[in-house]
């Protein structure tokens, strides 16, 4: 097994790089074969494991072909098993029929009273029966009420003698404060005594301690007065001592200035006298200086003209030598200048030429970059397609399905009003079928049950001790409205 580099067509080794090359794996066949097989192995692990279980069903099919006529097999007895649970199944399912029919029995005596029930409340709801309901609730209304009115005598009792009682403990409390001011008024009037004798006192001890303390403040003016009188005295002769101090420190200092002054004054004469002697004899030794400098000048310039000559001629040989060295030093820095400029144009050339190469590859550089982006925009614009294509299948998806949760709701909200139009069209019949009942039962038969009414609230009210008065009206309003007041026999009161 090895692997090679291979090149495209029009590419050389030069001008290639390793990335750009195309790579190639050699092997043989028999390797190839063992990475095959080992790549098969769950294949072939699969078809043993089928193979195997085929075996195992060839061998349960001639078990079950051998162990069918037994009595005693292991199929036979699940069989038998098996018929025993559905039997009992069977039984369980006749005992709850059973069952259910008792139940069904026993729900239909609860729904007869039930039935019952509900006819009497619908008796009692309606018409003159409801108004026996009010009219006992009226005279339990007048019980109440009458209870009420007691109630609120024994309140009124109650806060009367509340007030009563409050009342005349205030009474009591203003007489206790009354004699307690009393006391009080006594105790401040003999504490106010009791203080002003105390400031009396005070305001005649402060008298006397004022006097005594202006005596003594008048001594200490007249103290202070006598040591100021001394002590101004002694300032005035101090200040004239002083003033004859100064005097004399001013006039030995103008003693010393004076002296001073003529020892200035000599030192100055004498230096005049030096100056004018010196300047004397700096007149004439100028005269005499001039003279010699005069003669000496013409010496000069006769020897300076001899000097100028030698010189004049050492100079142009020195400058020959100079020029010379000037002209050979020049040649030199003008070859080395060359030198250098060369040496830098060189080395420009190099860096412009580096400087192309440079360019060149960062211009390839940039052009791969700019493909590489390019290839990356086209991969975003191909993913954004994509994504918008599958934002927009999902926002579809998402709109469908609402729009079938939408009509769901609808036709169940649909199937709710159908079924409440059912359920009330079926409450209206179950109205008019007891409608129907009642329209059926015979009037006296409704005479009877008002009556049974009648006698049971009275029965109530009897028992609560409450009035009957409003109950009588309502039987008397029946009996009025039936025409039964010429029938009725029994008395008012007792129904007997």
């Amino acid at each position: 097994m090895e692997s090679k580099w291979y090149l495209f067509p029009g590419q050389t080794v030069e001008n290639t790089k390793i990335s750009d090359r195309a790579h190639a794996l050699h092997i043989t066949s028999a390797s190839w074969n063992n990475i095959t097989r080992h790549l098969d192995r769950k294949k072939r692990i699969q078809e043993a494991i089928d193979k195997e279980r085929a075996h195992r069903e060839s061998l349960k099919d001639g078990s079950r072909g051998m162990t069918k006529e037994w009595v005693n097999s292991i199929e036979n007895l699940r069989l038998r098993k098996e018929e025993e649970r559905r039997d009992r199944i069977n039984k369980k399912k006749e005992d709850k029929i059973q069952m259910f029919y008792k139940m069904r029995e026993e729900q239909e005596v609860v729904r007869k009273q039930y039935v019952d029930k509900v006819r009497k409340n619908v008796f009692i709801s309606t018409g003159y029966p409801k108004e026996l309901t009010s009219a006992l609730i009226l005279s339990e209304t007048l019980h109440e009420r009458e209870k009420q009115r007691e109630f609120n005598e024994i309140i009124k009792k109650h806060d009367e003698e509340v007030q009563r009682q409050f009342d005349d403990e205030i009474i009591a409390t203003a007489a206790r404060q009354r004699e307690e001011d009393k006391e009080h008024k006594l105790k401040v009037l003999q504490e106010e005594r009791k203080v002003a004798q105390f400031l009396k006192d005070q305001i005649l001890e402060n008298e006397e301690t004022r006097k005594a303390n202006n005596r003594a403040h008048v001594e200490r003016e007249t103290r202070d007065r006598i040591n100021a009188a001394r002590e101004e005295e002694l300032l005035k002769q101090f200040e004239i001592d002083e003033k004859k101090r100064i005097r004399r420190e001013i006039a030995l200092e103008k003693k010393k200035e004076l002296a001073a002054a003529r020892v200035r004054q000599q030192i100055m004469e004498k230096e005049n006298a030096e100056m004018e002697k010196a300047t004397e004899f700096y007149s004439e030794a100028k005269k005499r200086i001039d003279c010699m400098m005069k003669i000496k000048e013409k010496e000069l310039k006769a020897e300076a003209i001899k000097q100028r000559e030698a010189v004049a001629a050492k100079v142009a040989a020195i400058q020959e030598a100079k020029d010379a060295a000037e002209n050979e030093r020049l040649a030199k820095a003008i070859a080395e200048r060359d030198a250098e400029e060369n040496a830098r144009q060189e080395e420009k050339l190099a860096l412009e030429k580096q400087a192309v190469k440079d360019r060149i590859e960062d211009r390839k550089q940039y052009l791969e970059k700019l493909q590489t982006e390019k290839h990356i925009a086209d991969e975003m614009k191909r993913w954004e397609m994509l994504n918008r294509i599958k934002t927009e299948e999902a926002i579809q998806e998402y709109n469908e399905q609402n729009r079938r949760d939408k009509w769901a709701k609808v036709l169940h909200y649909r199937k709710e009003l159908q079924d409440q139009m059912a359920e009330e069209k079926q409450t209206a019949k179950r109205e008019k079928e007891i409608d129907e009942i009642m329209s059926r039962v015979s009037f006296e038969q409704a005479d009877k049950m008002f009556f049974e009414y009648a006698d049971e609230v009275m029965e109530l009210a009897k028992s609560k001790n409450r009035s009957t008065y409003p109950i009588e009206k309502v039987i008397h309003e029946y009996k009025k409205a039936n025409q039964l007041l010429i029938k009725d026999r029994r008395c008012r009161c007792c129904k007997k």
